[in-house]
């Protein structure tokens, strides 16, 4: 159900229009798994540092004022571990590892205040170049790996649905740009069509009378043909190059 979900998400989200539209969507997925809290923060470097340009959220007006006020964003240790080091993951595995300052204790404290206990962030690299961090929190989040593979997925899909709305300079050609490996087979489109409304590889293969492992082979041609990194990311592009809809 949740993977069904995720795979709904990521082949709306490129028709939104508006930034409220694409929150909306993503709190209906977070939700099921305990987040109520959400920000998509992008960033740019200024004298070699990291400083965040612009923001996506429904963070609290009282704690965006408070976090920007104190310099949080220089002291919040899941913040700047995700962003400097790549990690993701909850915010008890990010900072298990950590000597905690009084600072770091801080701000972690003060974020449970605004009911946010329990958090997944992660570090994305945009398509167009760039960078973004993002996190997703409530009072419990559900641990499992599905849950942790949605999120890593649905992050990817509302930071860069997120730049194109905000219109964020990126860097390098621009993935509307024609790429002679984009050209799918009617097969291949069939299998992308049918994937992106939720079905499973078996029952494509059951649909199209064919063997799982003929379906296999067409959704890895057809990953390498949209350089996408998975099924999440080949429904997104594939939507944006209206070769789906």
């Amino acid at each position: 159900m949740l993977a069904e979900r995720t795979l709904a998400f990521a082949a709306q989200a490129p028709g939104l229009q508006t930034l409220k539209a694409l929150g909306s969507s993503l709190l209906t997925l977070v939700e099921t798994v305990g987040a109520t809290r959400f920000a998509c923060l992008y960033l740019r470097r200024e004298q070699g540092e990291l400083v965040i340009d612009r923001s996506i959220s429904n963070l609290p007006r009282l704690w965006q004022e408070l976090y920007l006020e104190r310099g949080y964003d220089a002291t919040d240790p899941v913040f700047q571990g995700v962003a400097r080091g790549g990690a993701y993951g909850y915010w008890n595995e990010l900072t298990g590892s950590m000597v905690m300052n009084k600072a770091g204790r801080e701000v972690m404290g003060a974020a449970r205040e605004f009911d946010m206990h329990d958090g997944f962030t992660k570090r994305i690299m945009l398509d167009t170049g760039g960078m973004a961090v993002m996190m997703v929190a409530g009072l419990e989040l559900v641990r499992h790996p599905r849950t942790r593979a949605a999120l890593r997925m649905a992050f990817d899909v509302f930071a860069n649905e997120g730049a194109r709305m905000l219109k964020i300079p990126g860097e390098g050609a621009s993935e509307g740009e024609p790429s002679a490996k984009r050209g799918l087979s009617k097969t291949q489109l069939r299998v992308l069509l049918m994937r992106s409304e939720g079905l499973s590889n078996k029952q494509v293969a059951q649909s199209l009378g064919r063997h799982e492992k003929t379906v296999e082979c067409h959704v890895t041609e057809i990953l390498r043909r949209l350089d996408a990194r998975n099924m999440i990311d080949a429904i997104r592009i594939a939507t944006r190059l209206k070769l789906i809809l």
